[in-house]
């Protein structure tokens, strides 16, 4: 405001100069009034004029790093979304499968309907060349081949096949358990809140299992197997239905 005074009383002095100029010195004081206000409000809106046009043009300023701002954090977020779901999208099939074979083998070794090969009814050489066609190992092999009765040898073999399904059923689960520790944080909480509910059924049932088999306990534990057999298929199902959704959710959705 002060800077509009100075303009004002410089205009002033301006204004009786050159009214003395053209011979106005004796104008009256309504002419004076009248001259007076012509440069107040002329005075007035160059002002006005340039206040605002101060003010817009800090405006414009702001406006611009506000939008540069708010356009490096956008392209920042949707940078990190883009990776997010890459990522999601390599991890999933990889878990899917992993969980997939982990309840397969688990549910084959934790049945209650198991199959064995028949050693008791073989010969030696029949024998031999069976076990020479499994991952035993050595002394393994040596203990039911040195049982010539044929329901102690059916039963050393037993126990053996056993440990073998148990052994192969928690290397799935290791590995998925492992996948998932690690690459779980890529997974919707919701799904990745399932699989390890699944996991826990699995791993449940063949711990139980194996008890079992080498406590030998009477009667058989079967809380655990019961509740793998209630739940552990309809979650797998709901799963799939989950992780498929999410993999083909892009190609759905429409633009």
């Amino acid at each position: 405001m002060e800077q509009y005074w100075a303009y004002f009383w410089a205009a002033w002095d301006w204004g009786k100069s050159m009214m003395a100029l053209l011979g106005l010195g004796g104008i009256t004081i309504g002419g004076a009034a009248a001259v007076g206000y012509g440069l107040f409000k002329w005075l007035g809106e160059k002002w006005i004029d340039q206040k605002f046009d101060k003010q817009m043009e800090a405006y414009r300023t702001e406006q611009t790093r506000e939008l540069e701002r708010l356009r490096h954090k956008i392209n920042g977020v949707f940078d990190r979304t883009i990776r997010l779901h890459t990522k999601e999208f390599e991890v999933l099939p990889d878990l899917w499968g992993k969980l997939v074979e982990a309840h397969a083998w688990s549910s084959n070794y934790v049945s209650p309907m198991q199959s064995y090969a028949d050693v008791g009814r073989m010969d030696d050489e029949e024998l031999s060349e069976y076990l020479d066609g499994t991952t035993y190992m050595a002394v393994q092999k040596r203990d039911v081949k040195a049982e010539t009765n044929p329901h102690e040898r059916q039963k050393v073999f037993t126990k053996v096949a056993d440990l073998y399904r148990h052994n192969d059923a928690m290397q799935r689960i290791r590995e998925f358990a492992v996948a998932l520790r690690k690459e779980g944080i890529f997974v919707k909480p919701e799904i990745r809140a399932d699989m390890e509910k699944l996991l826990t059924l699995i791993r449940n049932a063949v711990f139980e299992r194996r008890s079992n088999e080498e406590d030998d306990i009477r009667p058989r534990l079967r809380d655990d197997y019961k509740l793998f057999k209630r739940d552990a298929q309809p979650l797998l199902d709901k799963i799939e239905l989950d992780v498929a959704a999410r993999l083909w959710d892009s190609t759905t959705t429409e633009v």
